[in-house]
């Protein structure tokens, strides 16, 4: 296509600047239609459509001055706004008199059809059929596929120094995957010679390239699992909390569901944008892996690896619960009042025994805590291919930190509160699925991604281009017997007394654990529910994580979805566990 364009404008540029003094000639860059997007089953979820857009080039117009007037009229607006928009246009594109500028775009058919009928007494004018993005499921995927829309001035600066030849009103990846595969997804522009007579009228079409479209994009999202994600989180949307939801191929990092709530319709981004900016909800956000939140008591996977690695407990230490912990001046409560008596390991995850892991957390020290939660993945990014803005690494907080940010120093409480997710700890979703997926796989930690490969489908068959591989980023370096000990108190919270038990899967071991995490908004205090799983537990194929905002205990907000979610991509057509959204009395 590349070669077409210069034999257009070198080879065959001489010829036809020779012709007759009457007519003129141009080259009309037609814009490559982006790459379609798919999910995991080859369903397009973001694709382009065509749209009619009509221009006008002032270089042919400037003899008849008349085409303004008409134009204007035909619009409906005033023709000293059309020239203002037309100048403005100019600017903001960096376009010139000899290029065409775009005054309508999507144009209507009863538009047109005007503008056919006067087309001989509107030099410079011109109707074509140029590519616009259109997103397939408006709501579901938003803030994974993000958005893509025309260049700004200084974007078109920064890339054009890089040598990438945009042109002023291209269109660009701005966020989400548009913005990452952006590469893969610009096509490639082509071009018509056409050819205008000495009042601007365009005579003929002379000679022409035709545009190649962009890479296609095969996303791992499970497109009914997306969905069954997001229609799950649009209960507690509807009374007032938002959240979020990840599920993770274990075996790859394969993400098969990342859902944030709530979401907007990609389509209309520029039309709502100032809306979407003042929303209370803060609906641009993606609460998935940009939002950082603490974990509550997911949180005690981790104290429990760091117990038993650094020889602080063992998988049979029993540790008595009397419903409180004192240190120093404060009293550190059990969700239990009456106290769980004496427990172990496994108990103590099965029950989620606050007091439990205060006392392992004091035990296992600040800078040991710190360095297990970090092999868990947390305090970093995790690499996930999306825009690293939006990559959160959250935050294991620790003396050095709160120095730094002028905390106060460090105090008791403070590695009490680390212990079970609480304090200054903050978490993504994202990151909770991946340490989850990691307990699951074996240890490892995957890097998580969306894309499943990168396809080229301008042949007869789509060829793939790269694929993108399995990833290991790090290791919980956890023994095999600790690694199970763990996962056999997350199967047990599934059992009668432990706090999953209401989520039961009948013929299926799940391991799992609750959590609700305590966090002041707005001077508000607020109950986040959170929920992490894998199944089925001895071959987990799925592990997924749900954290909604200000909905209480994780067993009856957070648990429900992602038990959904489990039904629904192992086929186990399983009923629905009613929600029980910011109900407080007690648990986990």
């Amino acid at each position: 296509m590349v070669v077409r364009l210069w034999y257009l404008q070198i080879v065959k540029g001489q010829e036809l600047a020779e012709m007759a003094d009457s007519q003129r000639t141009r080259l009309i860059r037609k814009a490559a239609p982006r790459g379609a997007i798919l999910d995991s089953q080859g369903r397009p979820l973001a694709t382009s459509r065509l749209q009619f857009v009509i221009s006008i080039i002032p270089d042919e117009a400037r003899n008849c001055p008349e085409t303004y007037t008409r134009l204007a009229e035909m619009l409906h607006v005033p023709e000293v706004e059309l020239h203002r928009q037309i100048a403005a246009t100019m600017r903001h594109d960096r376009l010139t008199v000899t290029d065409p500028v775009p005054v309508v775009k999507d144009a209507a058919i009863d538009l047109m059809s005007q503008i056919e009928e006067k087309r001989v007494d509107l030099p410079g004018v011109l109707i074509t059929r140029d590519p616009a993005r259109y997103y397939v499921d408006h709501m579901t995927c938003t803030h994974v596929l993000g958005i893509a829309r025309a260049i700004n001035p200084e974007e078109l600066t920064k890339e054009n120094e890089l040598g990438r030849g945009y042109h002023g009103g291209d269109v660009i990846g701005k966020e989400g995957l548009e913005k990452t595969y952006e590469d893969d997804l610009r096509g490639q522009d082509g071009g018509q010679w056409i050819s205008v007579n000495a009042h601007g009228r365009i005579q003929h079409v002379l000679d022409e390239a035709a545009p190649m479209p962009g890479k296609t994009l095969r996303l791992t999202i499970d497109g009914d699992l997306q969905k069954e994600a997001y229609d799950a989180l649009q209960q507690p949307l509807l009374e007032g909390h938002a959240g979020s939801a990840v599920a993770i191929d274990p075996r790859d990092g394969s993400i098969l569901a990342l859902v944030s709530t709530p979401s907007y319709n990609a389509n209309l981004y520029t039309e709502k944008f100032k809306e979407l900016l003042k929303s209370d909800m803060a609906p641009l956000i993606n609460r998935a892996t940009d939002s950082g939140y603490p974990c509550g008591s997911t949180f005690k996977l981790v104290t429990s690896a760091a117990g038993l690695e650094t020889g602080a407990i063992t998988t049979n230490s029993y540790i008595y619960c009397p419903g409180y912990l004192q240190v120093g001046n404060r009293t550190f409560k059990c969700d239990k009042a009456a106290g769980h008596g004496s427990l172990n390991l496994t108990d103590a995850i099965a029950k989620s025994c606050d007091v439990y892991f205060y006392r392992v957390g004091q035990m296992v020290g600040t800078e040991k805590l710190d360095y297990w939660a970090h092999n868990f993945g947390l305090g970093q990014k995790t690499g996930i291919d999306l825009p690293t803005n939006v990559d959160n690494p959250g935050l294991v907080p620790s003396p050095a930190w709160k120095k730094k940010t002028k905390r106060g120093p460090w105090v008791p409480g403070d590695l009490v509160n680390m212990s079970i997710g609480q304090g200054a700890v903050l978490v993504t979703p994202l990151q909770l699925a991946c340490y989850t997926a990691a307990l699951a796989n074996g240890g490892d930690l995957l890097t998580p991604h969306l894309v499943k490969d990168v396809l080229d489908v301008s042949g007869a068959k789509p060829v793939v281009v790269r694929t993108i591989p399995r990833h290991v980023r790090g290791t919980l370096g956890i023994s095999e017997e600790h690694r199970l000990a763990i996962v056999q108190g997350m199967k047990r919270a599934f059992e009668q007394g432990g706090t999953a038990h209401l989520l039961a899967i009948p013929g299926m071991e799940v391991a799992g654990k609750t959590g609700s995490a305590q966090m002041i908004f707005h001077g508000h205090h607020r109950t986040n529910s959170v929920f992490v799983c894998f199944a089925p537990a001895d071959h987990p194929r799925i592990a997924v994580a749900v954290l909604v905002e200000g909905a209480g205990y994780g067993v009856e907000v957070s648990g429900p979805i992602a038990r959904r979610m489990v039904s629904r991509y192992l086929h186990l057509n399983l009923p629905d566990i009613q929600m029980h959204v910011g109900r407080i009395h007690g648990g986990d």
